[in-house]
C-alpha cells in the first residue's frame, strides 16, 4: 500500500508564517520584482504577471510574478556594464571584496529559517533538504573567497632572459547567470560566488518557480554592502529573458544550467552575438551500476542509493542514476527488494514537516513538469516496460490539488524506449540487467549524456576500475549527494561544456593576459 503522508501542519506554518512576515509583511502572496543597481524595480507597464501556485496544493498562490520586459533586462545589463567599466568591484583589493563577501554569507545564515521555509513552499521539496541546501551557497561563497587570495599570476624570464613576461588573470566581465528551479541556492551560488570573487558583475536569471529565495539571497547582499550594479537579478520566460543575456553585445560570458536543447540555442546565441564565453552544465540521464558482489540488503536500506534512484527531489536532479543496471545473478531479489523499499517511501503531501527524512520525498514543483513526468509514464507502459510499482499520481485525503507522483520503478526497459533515453525529471526508475562488466560499461555509456553515474559494490579497487571507463564527469562509488565547493562538476558529450566549482571552475571566470617586455 503507498504510503502518503498527510502530517501534522505545525511546523509547515510556523515557518511559512515566519517567512511571509519577516518578509513580506503578511500572509497574502507577494509580488517580487527585479533587482537592478540595489534596487527593487517594478518591471514594464504591462508586463505579464505570474503566479506561482504551491506545489502542494495548488490552490494556494505563493508568490506573484511580474515577468521582465525586454527594456527591464537591457536596464539590468547596463547596470552591471557601468559597475564593470568603472571598477567599482573589479578593481577593489581582493580582501575587501571578501569582507563584503563575509557579511552577505553571514546575513544569509541569519537568514536561514526563513530562506528554507520559502525554498519549502515555492519548490514542494521536504523542509530537512531545504534546510541543507542554503549553506552550500555560503560554502561556495567561502571556497572561492579563499581562491580569490591565493590565484596569482606568473613572471618568466626563464625562456629566455633578456625578456620578461607577465602572465595576468582578470576578471571575465559581465556574467550573465542563467539558473534552473530544481536546485535555485545552490546552483545560484555555484554561478554568482566563483563570478563575485573573481571581481565580475552580474545579470542572474532565476527561474520564475524559484523567484522568493533569489531575492531575498539579492537583499542580502545588497544588506552587506555590495555596490549597486555588481548583482543584478531579472525574472521572466526563458526564451525572452534568457535569450536576452545570451545574445547581449554587452555581456562578457554566460553561465547556464537547465536542458541540452536550451543549452545548444544559449551556445547558438552566444556565438553569434558577441563569441561570448560559456559554461553550459545540462542534461543527464545517469547510470547506477550495482555490482556483482554487491551487498543487496546494505545498498538497499542505504538511503544515499535510495536517492539516487530518482528520488531525491522527487527526481528533479540532473545528476540521479535514473538508469539501474543490476548483474544477472543477482537481479530477481534486488529489484523485489528495490521495489519494497520504494513502496514504502514517504510521500509526504505536507513537505515542510520532514517527516521519515531522509527515507521521504515531496511535491513535483510546478503543473508543466508534472504533466511531462505522467506523460512518460505512460510511454514506458505502451512500449512494453514492466511497471513493478508506483505509475500513478497520489492525492492526499480524497483531494488532487498537489502534484505528487508515486515513486515509480519500470523493469525490463530497452535502450528504444523513451523512458531509457529521454531524461525524465521525475520519480521514475528504468531497470535493465546486464551480463558482464563489458557489457555495464557499455550500456553505460550508449548515451547521448554524460553527466554522472554511480556504482555500488564491496570491491573499491574493482569499481574504481569501472568509473575510469564511464564517460561521465562525475562518479559516486558507494556514495550519492551534492559536490562540494571543491569538487569539480560539469559533463561528457551533450551533459555540457566547462565545470563548476573547484579551482577549475573559479578560472572559468577569467581571462588570461599575456605581458611582454
Amino acid at each position: 500500500q503507498r504510503r502518503v503522508h498527510g502530517v501534522s501542519t505545525q511546523s509547515f506554518f510556523f515557518f511559512f508564517f515566519f517567512f511571509w512576515s519577516t518578509f513580506f509583511g503578511g500572509m497574502s502572496a507577494p509580488r517580487i520584482l527585479n533587482f537592478i543597481n540595489n534596487q527593487d524595480v517594478a518591471p514594464a507597464a504591462g508586463a505579464v504577471t505570474f503566479q506561482h501556485r504551491n506545489p502542494a496544493n495548488q490552490s494556494e498562490v505563493v508568490y506573484e510574478l511580474g515577468f521582465s520586459s525586454l527594456a527591464d533586462v537591457d536596464a539590468a545589463i547596463a547596470a552591471a556594464r557601468t559597475a564593470f567599466d568603472a571598477g567599482v568591484w573589479s578593481n577593489m583589493a581582493t580582501k575587501d571584496r571578501n569582507a563584503i563577501l563575509s557579511r552577505a554569507c553571514n546575513l544569509i545564515r541569519e537568514r536561514a529559517p526563513a530562506i528554507a521555509a520559502a525554498l519549502c513552499a515555492e519548490t514542494g521539496r521536504v523542509m530537512p533538504l531545504c534546510g541543507l541546501e542554503v549553506p552550500q551557497i555560503t560554502e561556495s561563497l567561502e571556497y572561492n573567497m579563499a581562491l580569490a587570495l591565493t590565484t596569482n599570476g606568473e613572471c618568466n624570464t626563464t625562456w629566455n632572459p633578456a625578456q620578461t613576461t607577465l602572465i595576468l588573470n582578470e576578471p571575465v566581465g559581465v556574467v550573465g547567470c542563467i539558473i534552473p528551479w530544481n536546485y535555485p541556492i545552490m546552483l545560484l551560488g555555484q554561478k554568482i560566488a566563483p563570478a563575485l570573487c573573481a571581481g565580475c558583475t552580474v545579470v542572474a536569471k532565476p527561474s520564475e518557480f524559484t523567484a522568493s529565495t533569489a531575492i531575498m539571497i539579492a537583499h542580502c547582499f545588497r544588506d552587506a554592502g555590495l555596490p549597486a550594479g555588481v548583482l543584478n537579478m531579472v525574472f521572466g520566460g526563458g526564451p525572452e529573458v534568457g535569450g536576452r543575456i545570451s545574445s547581449s553585445m554587452h555581456i562578457d560570458m554566460v553561465s547556464f544550467t537547465g536542458s541540452t536543447a536550451t543549452a545548444k540555442l544559449v551556445m547558438q546565441s552566444a556565438a553569434q552575438s558577441n563569441m561570448k564565453k560559456v559554461a553550459l552544465e545540462a542534461g543527464g540521464k545517469s547510470a547506477n551500476i550495482i555490482m556483482p558482489d554487491a551487498n543487496i540488503d546494505a545498498v538497499v536500506g542505504n538511503p544515499f542509493f535510495l536517492l539516487s534512484c530518482a528520488l531525491l527531489h522527487s527526481g528533479q536532479v540532473c545528476a540521479v542514476g535514473s538508469r539501474l543496471f543490476v548483474h544477472e545473478s543477482i537481479k530477481d531479489e534486488f529489484f523485489a527488494k528495490l521495489t519494497q523499499a520504494f513502496r514504502n517511501f514517504h510521500v509526504l503531501t505536507h513537505p515542510a514537516s520532514g517527516e521519515g527524512f531522509p527515507f521521504c520525498t515531496g511535491a513535483i514543483t510546478f503543473r508543466g513538469q508534472f504533466d511531462k513526468i505522467m506523460e512518460l509514464i505512460e510511454s514506458g507502459k505502451s512500449q512494453g516496460a514492466t511497471l513493478a510499482c508506483g505509475g500513478e499520481r497520489l492525492v492526499a485525503d480524497g483531494k488532487d490539488q498537489g502534484l505528487f507522483v508515486a515513486p515509480t520503478i519500470f523493469t525490463n526497459v530497452t535502450p528504444e524506449m523513451r523512458i531509457y533515453k529521454e531524461e525524465i525529471f521525475g520519480p521514475v526508475m528504468c531497470c535493465s540487467s546486464y551480463k558482464d562488466i563489458d557489457e555495464a560499461v557499455r550500456l553505460a555509456n550508449a548515451t547521448e549524456f554524460g553527466l554522472a553515474a554511480m556504482i555500488w559494490g564491496t570491491d573499491v579497487g574493482q569499481a574504481l576500475n569501472v568509473a575510469k571507463r564511464l564517460q561521465a564527469g562525475f562518479v559516486a562509488i558507494n556514495g550519492f549527494g551534492a559536490p562540494g565547493p571543491h569538487q569539480p562538476f560539469g559533463g561528457y558529450k551533450q551533459s555540457g561544456l566547462g565545470r563548476e566549482n573547484g579551482r577549475v571552475g573559479f578560472m572559468e571566470y577569467f581571462e588570461t593576459k599575456t605581458i611582454s617586455f
